[in-house]
């Protein structure tokens, strides 16, 4: 598979333009944000990009599901607060609403971004810091050769 030279910036245009699809399509619509692009506010890609590189961290020592299920962990402790402050708004979602006024469709685009997020940065030219590159098992092989234990 083909490295992806700027996995950040992959992201953040994919969640932008998810974003966008959401506020366009009048699902939802954001509170009032003195910078807005397509009608979301710029930190939201940002906040997509740093979500999906945790994903990504999470993954690479606990494997894909922990990291995505980290991911949208994150995302039940936002929507609350976000119901609360009023940050964004459930206007006419297309599915059910399930937990403070958030959709199944929601809960299946955090999964399914979390997981894109694993794959893009997995397949990126950027490692991150201190992994072992020769290292197959994780954080653990890793730990037992530097220690001569491999």
């Amino acid at each position: 598979m083909r490295k992806i030279k700027y996995p950040g910036a992959v992201m953040g245009i994919f969640a932008l333009s998810l974003e966008a699809t959401g506020v366009a399509s009048g699902a939802y619509v954001y509170g009032n944000f003195p910078l807005k692009l397509l009608g979301v506010p710029l930190f939201v890609p940002i906040m997509w990009i740093l979500i999906m590189k945790l994903a990504y961290v999470v993954a690479e020592d606990h494997g894909a599901a922990v990291g995505v299920l980290a991911a949208w962990g994150l995302d039940l402790v936002l929507e609350p607060f976000a119901w609360v402050t009023g940050i964004w708004t459930w206007l006419k979602p297309f599915t059910a609403q399930i937990y403070w006024g958030s959709t199944t469709a929601n809960a299946a685009v955090w999964i399914l971004m979390a997981y894109a997020g694993v794959i893009i940065f997995r397949n990126s030219l950027e490692k991150s810091p201190g992994r072992d590159e020769t290292a197959v098992g994780g954080r653990e092989e890793s730990q037992m050769k530097k220690g001569g234990m491999i």
